[in-house]
């Protein structure tokens, strides 16, 4: 991961920090209570509402608390209580089992909902990924099995960033060795309108260029010393080369823009922590994927108020 270039506005951070936890709450059901519920009928006592379960585990990811911490804090505070109309919340088990059962494609539809009025622009997209360490098993245990922990002992984030706003609108959370290519087309469909976008050389390939092409968007990839002009059907492919060849200030300009997508990685790793602790691959990267949705909502409550008070969202970070 490099250094990233911008931060969040400190101004608007530290008054965000004061209303983030009623604001958080609020934004949280409202868009939750859109989904459809669970009429199904099954024996034995009457479940937790799915959506109030899901909830509560984004809520807590939020909050960077535990599951020790939301037993003894959270499931008893009036003020979440209130809200859903409960006594007490439901336990850390009830909490950890309804993340285990949510599928990740519902996670990206609530992503969807809290940045509707994102998808339907004309965006400008920031494409990266990073490895998120993945804790099997101790450091000691490593040193005395003679187990070295290796620095591919990682699950690998591919995010796709708006330009402006710096929220993530789609993710893929694979296994630390896949290459980042793939993903290129996967993590621009759900996107109507396509303006420039930027990625590093490990997403080109000559159908990548040409997906952006085609869909009316401006793909910005620097080339790699091997590459030619050859289009190999994918005439796209030889006008961005000869783009880059013709006005390559204009294009390295473009694309320095690019840098912003870190300091997306860093604002996640630095509030959340660079870690994932579930043991199971499916509990890690539904825990990543509420990062990436608490992250977002954080995000979008710092840009009402910083629209709401004429402040910037992002600033220039010390380099």
């Amino acid at each position: 991961m490099g250094e990233p270039i911008t931060r969040l506005n400190p101004q608007v951070e530290s008054q965000v920090q004061k209303i983030l936890f009623v604001q958080a709450i609020e934004l949280i059901l409202k868009i939750i209570m859109i989904l459809p519920e669970n009429n199904s009928i099954k024996p034995g006592p009457k479940p937790y509402d799915y959506r109030m379960v899901l909830s509560l585990c984004i809520f807590r990811i939020l909050l960077r608390k535990t599951y020790a911490d939301y037993e003894i804090e959270m499931r008893t505070d009036l003020r979440i209580c209130k809200l859903l109309d409960l006594q007490i919340l439901p336990g850390k088990s009830t909490i950890q089992r309804g993340l285990a059962q949510t599928k990740m494609d519902l996670l990206r539809t609530i992503n969807s909902i809290l940045l509707e009025d994102w998808m339907k622009r004309k965006l400008n997209i920031l494409l990266d990924a990073s490895g998120i360490r993945i804790v099997g098993r101790s450091v000691w245990f490593s040193l005395r099995a003679k187990r070295p922990i290796s620095r591919r002992e990682c699950d690998k984030i591919h995010i796709a960033v708006c330009s402006d706003v710096h929220v993530i609108l789609n993710w893929f959370i694979t296994k630390g060795k896949r290459h980042d290519s793939p993903f290129f087309k996967r993590l621009l469909a759900p996107f109507k309108f396509l303006g420039f976008v930027l990625a590093d050389v490990g997403y080109l390939a000559r159908k990548n260029v040409q997906y952006v092409f085609d869909r009316n968007g401006a793909v910005f990839i620097p080339f790699k010393k091997g590459n030619t002009a050859k289009p190999k059907s994918h005439p796209a492919w030889k006008y961005l080369f000869k783009l880059w060849k013709v006005l390559p200030m204009l294009c390295k300009s473009i694309y320095n823009q690019r840098p912003k997508v870190e300091a997306v990685f860093a604002a996640l790793k630095k509030r959340y922590g660079d870690r994932l602790d579930s043991k199971g691959a499916r509990m890690r990267r539904r825990e990543m994927a509420m990062r990436f949705l608490a992250y977002n909502i954080r995000i979008v409550i710092c840009y009402q108020y910083a629209n709401e008070h004429g402040l910037l969202l992002w600033v220039r970070a010390k380099q």
